[in-house]
């Protein structure tokens, strides 16, 4: 018997069936489940044709907003999912799906059961890290002392794998800060702000003024959810720096 998801939880799902009324979605993370997202709920602005906005076979995020167990029917929702919260589910998605291929990979070159590759490397790492590709992604970084836990067997294997099918990525994330500070020394207590959010969490934010009290703030990580992060958390810092210096900031989020 399948799993179901949750309402409120953010599904992945490939659209299999466009109609005028709606599309249905094969829930890629639930066996043989499928979705349905009405119209309605298929762009925030109005849909003159659905197929304008959705195609068959392309890979979308979405929210659950009703599950009926017993007739085995699930709506979501893809206007309720924020751009880039769709990317990174999908990003998250393919990242899960290519670590599971190098461990089944893994136990192949090593002529064991991918079973116990699971249990002999990948729990060790998930102890660890939060994902697998999390992991591997601090083994192209710091080498063989990323992979602790994990039994010596598997470690020079596993590290050949990981620079061989695996890359350090660059994952970008903007938004943008309007800023305004009264008096005539407002533009060095912006400057000062901006000096004591360097010296916190900024440190990975770069900023750029745009003119008219407005500055872009472009963070790049190795993957979507940290770069969120650390652009959530340079920009509360300027909002908090700003505020105690007597002005006003306002975050605005760039999809």
């Amino acid at each position: 018997m399948d799993d179901f998801p949750e309402v409120g939880e953010i599904v992945i799902g490939r659209i299999t069936k466009v109609l005028n009324y709606g599309v249905f979605m094969e829930l890629m993370e639930y066996g043989t489940l499928q979705g349905f997202v009405h119209i309605s709920e298929v762009s925030s602005s109005w849909v003159k044709n659905i197929r304008n906005v959705v195609k068959e076979g392309q890979v979308r995020a979405g929210k659950v907003i009703n599950v009926d167990m017993q007739k085995r029917h699930i709506d979501i929702s893809l206007t309720k999912v924020p751009t880039s919260a769709q990317r990174a589910k999908v990003e998250e998605y393919k990242q899960t799906k290519r670590t599971q291929k190098l461990i089944q990979l893994l136990a192949v070159q090593l002529k064991e059961k991918p079973e116990k590759a699971m249990e002999e490397v990948s729990e060790p790492l998930l102890a660890k890290y939060d994902s697998l590709y999390a992991a591997f992604n601090a083994a192209l970084l710091e080498g063989e002392s990323a992979l602790t836990g994990v039994p010596k067997k598997w470690v020079a294997p596993l590290l050949e794998l990981i620079e061989k099918n695996f890359e350090i990525p660059q994952k970008e994330v903007r938004g943008k800060l309007v800023i305004s500070v009264p008096g005539s020394d407002g533009a060095e207590k912006i400057r000062a702000a901006f000096a004591d959010a360097e010296k916190k969490n900024a440190k990975k934010a770069v900023f750029a003024y745009e003119g008219s009290g407005k500055y872009s703030v472009k963070v790049v990580s190795t993957d979507y959810k940290s770069a969120e992060k650390i652009l959530k958390a340079s920009s509360d810092e300027i909002i908090s720096a700003i505020s105690s210096k007597g002005g006003k900031a306002e975050f605005v989020r760039s999809e």
